[in-house]
């Protein structure tokens, strides 16, 4: 039995070669496919477009149907194409699978990635760190950080959290925690301020505000909870939230807080609510991993500590009434 599985495998390869006219041509399908473009493909193996143009057209030949309809709006698979796209994804999935358990018993099984912005990893993991330490001794953590509103795809990284991710083909994702808004200050600026509350300060308020385009920016935030600053408000402005976010700390500054971020500060008295307003878009910030691959082991410890220890903090924020 051996002998014969192994001879209709060599068959099934010799098979496989005789239908491509070289390996190449798989790799630059796929990625062709998968950008419905030939430009983009071509920056992935760094050659021009007419060079993957060229084996499209010799691939197309050599199985003797079109795999693409080339039109004024771009590419489109044909139904041949569409077949072979799926048939090719799956089998990159499943070499990849078989390269990460490699890398995996060869010393990096207990390495877990994660993708999110650089404030939650600056004010919420840091600060977990010897907790999460002495849970999994065995687990090591890397991170790959995201300035700003943490979107948009990830690439080599076992986890991600991004905001409002819709589970799809290729990723699935669980909620981490409610998109919740309330402004925050040091208790310490608090005593020498006042807070959104408290009229006869309100000149001597510094704002801490995100350059550039903000999806929620004071503005917003005000006209969303009715409330009024006055206009003598001073403004201290960062590219970056996390920056932001220890400006507050040193009480140089109220910032808007997002929960999920500032949650554990406030815990450890570090932050107060510089007000009562609050802020519940009805978004959510989520943990996400890709479907390409099954979650090895740690990842799935890793992906379990995040969130029991996001809902413990939720939990005790909601019993200190935030």
């Amino acid at each position: 039995m051996t002998i014969i599985r192994g001879i209709s495998n060599d068959f099934g390869i010799m098979s496989l070669r005789k239908s491509l006219p070289s390996p190449t041509a798989l790799f630059m399908f796929e990625a062709s496919a998968k950008h419905l473009s030939f430009t983009q493909a071509a920056a992935e193996f760094n050659v021009t477009q007419s060079a993957v143009s060229r084996m499209i057209k010799r691939l197309e030949l050599h199985l003797g149907t079109v795999l693409f309809r080339r039109g004024a709006r771009g590419l489109e698979l044909t139904q041949d194409g569409q077949e072979l796209f799926k048939a090719v994804s799956l089998g990159f999935r499943t070499i990849e699978a078989g390269l990460d358990d490699i890398r995996a018993r060869q010393g990096n099984a207990h390495v877990v990635t994660l993708s999110l912005s650089s404030a939650l990893a600056m004010h919420w993991f840091v600060p977990m760190v010897d907790s999460f330490q002495k849970t999994f001794p065995e687990i090591d953590l890397r991170f790959q950080l995201v300035k700003g509103e943490p979107v948009g795809p990830f690439e080599d990284v076992d986890l991600a959290i991004r905001y409002n991710h819709q589970s799809n083909s290729d990723q699935h994702s669980g909620k981490l925690m409610d998109e919740i808004i309330i402004p925050v200050c040091s208790a310490d600026y608090a005593t020498r301020h006042g807070t959104l509350v408290d009229e006869g300060h309100r000149s001597h308020h510094t704002i801490g505000n995100v350059s550039g385009i903000s999806r929620i920016p004071w503005p917003t935030f005000l006209e969303k909870t009715n409330t009024t600053l006055s206009p003598d408000v001073r403004h201290i402005t960062f590219s970056d939230y996390a920056l932001i976010v220890q400006a507050a700390l040193k009480s140089r500054a109220i910032a808007l807080g997002w929960l999920h971020v500032v949650g554990h500060e406030m815990l450890r008295d570090g932050l107060v609510r510089a007000g009562p307003q609050e802020l519940r878009t009805g978004f959510s910030y989520d943990i996400v991993a890709t479907t390409r691959r099954p979650l090895r082991q740690s990842s799935l410890l890793v992906r379990d500590w995040i969130i029991s220890t996001m809902e413990d903090m939720e939990r005790r924020l909601q019993m200190n009434k935030l």
